[in-house]
């Protein structure tokens, strides 16, 4: 992950009036990523079965339940680094998609922009690392909850893998739901 973010800021660095065109190829590869993890899903009637039957109580309000964590996060690290209570909030207000919340808080500061961008990317790159050492032993779905926003897209393949296929359908529906929630809240929290 580390070799595709310096290739990228190289990339970046050498073809700078290309940079539009790569995020969209980048939305285009996360499109077809959960195209690809869909026909999986439903390519087998009894994991489609299995799926709809995990998305209960427990999954419908992970949502609220990430938020919640990634806020409380931001509270602690504030306090230990520094960082004033509200860009640490704003900062884990991201829920992981730092291709948002770094331009989000760049409009307060640069400095506020790059550490959002860091801090959600280390959530992501946490999670590559953690996901596989817990393997379903603290439960299906704290796999989702580390991942927050990227449970849908990028972090799926390994939640998949770690917590069964019957949690694809509460992977995506919990990335979707955070990530609608980020602009949002990091607005909100940014204004006040």
């Amino acid at each position: 992950m580390l070799l595709a973010l310096t290739g990228g800021i190289l990339l970046g660095a050498v073809f700078p009036s290309y940079s539009d065109s790569y995020s969209l190829y980048g939305q285009a590869f996360l499109y077809i990523l959960i195209f690809v993890i869909g026909i999986s899903v439903g390519a087998s009637t009894e994991t489609l079965r299995r799926a709809l039957k995990v998305l209960k109580r427990d999954v419908l309000l992970l949502p609220l339940f990430s938020i919640s964590g990634a806020l409380f996060g931001g509270i602690i690290a504030g306090v230990l680094t520094g960082v004033p209570l509200k860009i640490s909030l704003a900062v884990a207000a991201g829920l992981g998609w730092y291709s948002l919340a770094g331009p989000m808080l760049s409009v307060v500061s640069p400095a506020w922009g790059a550490l959002a961008f860091l801090s959600n990317i280390g959530r992501e790159i946490l999670s590559f690392s953690l996901i596989p050492l817990l393997k379903g032993k603290k439960g299906p779905l704290v796999p989702m909850a580390m991942g927050g926003a990227t449970a849908m897209d990028t972090t799926m393949p390994m939640i998949t893998r770690f917590s069964g296929e019957e949690y694809v359908l509460g992977a995506l529906y919990n990335g979707m739901v955070l990530s609608m929630m980020v602009p949002l809240l990091i607005g909100f929290i940014l204004s006040m």
